[in-house]
């Protein structure tokens, strides 16, 4: 142990003495603090005494005290101890020392932690290293591609596994992936994929047909399995050969090569029991180590459509600085104009009931009352930020019709789709509101005046929205009590079954529609896991007969007239749609924001400076944190 860290460790047995005053104490004490031999102690503190660090007066003689003066602040050898791990590349040790500090001082240390991330190359003995570290303050509870409802969660699964096809959002089409071809019957009952040849598993065994049948067989034979609703329509399936995978299905499915490429659907070992916290897959990354600390990928050199620019990613686990994000990219660009990459993450921000729970949220003109107080309109008003929108719907396509030519990620069928569109979504985007109406309704509602009980997720943003909510619904007589909590407890522990009132967000990926279907029927998102069994199974069937729609125009039309219904019926309350801004250095290349709202690390790339061949290099990146 480095002198400095025995300073510490022994300063923070005093923090109830001042820098300066004298502590009565004998070397056995001492020695007692530091887990050491009195020899070892009396060899520490002659290094204390030469770095200037303490005053030491020893007594001899049974019952004599020696005195011991703390001269330098803790906090001083902290930030140099700190500094030092820092800069020799060694974050983890970092880590360790601040998360044994007094909470004041951890957070003046975990600023400086967030200038360690981004990309940085480092030459070594194998050659140079791309190492990319992302911050995040959300544990992550299961990586098994079934269960997980977290983006941050989503984010490994989709470099770690890889699906029987991919979603290219810009062409809006679905493309070959583990499979190379599929075809269907055309009454699309029966679909066969065709794999391609020599695709390895982490593992290093060759990808066949029986493990896309392994894959499947397990969702759709446990009942307990959240998606399985999602693949409801499977009957049977059949591995021709090692390469080719034949699906017979229950009911007509023109959604089928979709929902393949649904992060559910990605690949499995047959002969590998799964570890959710620790999952092989055929991925660009392989999962080298997953702790409470620290989640390691490093490029799979071995994956079929050619090894990942970047070499390895880090994802640590870091307590939220609470800072405004402007001034932690100042902090991280301070020398350099970063790039500036906008994204508009689909999905957005709501409110809707606790459909488990006895209350007055049974009662439809309580749920309209709240529907009148939460105004997306004043809400924005009030509290709204440059970031966000206020929406009444969870599809961004239908608040900014002007915008539809322009974004490329819509295309031609949010133009259809918007002049086929009925008259039936009209009342959804048009709802007036005032305390006045409010008040009426609650009045013909069977709330009582009991306090209700109003989860919330946690975040300055959200809990701000829900004091100035609290505060609309006091001047009508409705009592609320906010409780703040975390998404992961509320998917994983049921965290609000004991509330009324859930408002939380619902974030998208680039494929919208299979979005709302997921919404709809995967068990483990907040909002059916806010719905009674009346309503999961309304949303199941109603999902059940979209797909059965051929064309794709039709099937988005079907969806919105759902959404439009849990909006009347004031059981899906949507308030705003948000963007997130990511900033990067200029070398770093083909920078893109998937739709969980991180970088797509499968085009991500460094274009280096001609004289920095032999030096290491670090390049900023700002990620918000999930």
């Amino acid at each position: 142990m480095d002198v400095s860290e025995h300073y510490i460790q022994l300063r923070l047995n005093f923090l109830h003495v001042h820098d300066e005053q004298e502590v009565h104490t004998t070397v056995g004490e001492l020695a007692h603090h530091l887990c050491c031999t009195m020899r070892n102690m009396n060899l520490i503190m002659n290094k204390f005494k030469e770095y200037g660090w303490v005053m030491w007066n020893p007594q001899r003689g049974r019952g004599k005290k020696s005195v011991l003066v703390f001269c330098v602040p803790l906090l001083e050898v902290v930030r140099e101890r700190f500094d030092h791990l820092l800069n020799g590349n060694r974050i983890e040790d970092a880590y360790e020392l601040a998360s044994t500090l007094p909470i004041t001082m951890r957070e003046l240390l975990m600023q400086q932690v967030q200038q360690q991330f981004g990309l940085r190359s480092n030459e070594g003995a194998k050659g140079r290293v791309d190492t990319l570290r992302i911050p995040q303050n959300t544990p992550f509870k299961t990586l098994d591609p079934t269960q997980t409802a977290m983006w941050g969660e989503v984010f490994i699964i989709a470099e770690v596994f890889d699906r029987l096809v991919c979603y290219n959002a810009e062409r809006q089409v679905c493309e070959p992936s583990l499979a190379m071809a599929w075809e269907s019957h055309a009454d699309g009952m029966e679909w066969t994929f065709y794999l391609h040849k020599g695709i390895s598993f982490h593992h290093g065994r060759i990808l066949d047909a029986e493990d896309v049948k392994f894959t499947f067989d397990r969702i759709i034979s446990d009942r307990s399995n959240p998606c399985r609703p999602l693949f409801g329509s499977i009957e049977s399936i059949e591995a021709y050969d090692p390469l080719t995978v034949h699906f017979v299905l229950n009911k007509p499915n023109f959604m089928f090569p979709d929902l393949m490429s649904s992060m559910c659907a990605s690949i499995l070992p047959r002969d590998v029991e799964m570890n959710p916290l620790h999952p092989i897959g055929t991925g660009p990354y392989r999962l080298t180590r997953h702790d409470s600390k620290l989640l390691v990928l490093e490029a799979f050199l071995a994956y079929f459509r050619g090894r990942a620019y970047v070499d390895r990613v880090e994802v640590w686990q870091l307590q939220q600085s609470g800072r405004a994000e402007s001034i932690i990219k100042h902090d991280l660009f301070q020398d350099v104009q970063p790039r500036a990459v906008q994204h508009e993450m689909q999905g957005g921000v709501y409110m809707t009931f606790n459909m488990q729970k006895e209350g007055p949220q049974h009662d439809v003109n309580f749920r309209l009352a709240v529907q009148q107080i939460l105004n997306s309109h004043e809400l924005s008003e009030a509290l709204g930020s440059t970031n966000t929108q206020a929406a009444y719907s969870l599809i961004r396509g239908r608040v900014q019709k002007q915008h539809l030519t322009e974004n490329p990620g819509q295309g031609e069928l949010w133009k259809q789709q918007s002049e086929q569109l009925d008259g039936s979504a009209k009342p959804a985007l048009s709802v007036k509101s005032s305390l006045a109406q409010a008040a009426a309704l609650l009045r013909r509602s069977s709330y009582q005046g009991q306090m209700l009980s109003l989860w919330v997720e946690e975040g300055e943003k959200m809990e701000a929205d829900m004091l100035w909510f609290a505060e609309r619904c006091r001047q009508i007589g409705l009592h609320i009590c906010i409780i703040p909590g975390d998404p992961v407890h509320a998917v994983y522990q049921d965290a609000f079954r004991d509330c009324d009132l859930i408002y939380t967000g619902e974030v998208f990926d680039d494929h919208v529609m299979l979005s709302l279907v997921t919404m709809y029927t995967f068990r483990n998102t907040l909002f059916l896991i806010a719905m009674n069994d009346y309503w999961r199974r309304e949303l199941e069937q109603e999902c059940g007969r979209v797909v059965m729609i051929q064309e794709p125009v039709e099937r988005l039309n079907r969806l919105i007239q759902l959404e439009d219904r849990l909006i009347q019926e004031a059981l899906l309350l949507p308030t705003y749609s948000f963007r997130e801004e990511h900033a990067h250095h200029d070398s770093l290349r083909d920078y893109r924001v998937a739709g969980h709202g991180l970088p797509d690390l499968r085009r991500l790339w460094v274009k280096r400076r001609p004289c920095a061949e032999e030096e290491d290099t670090s390049y900023p990146v700002y990620i918000p944190l999930w």
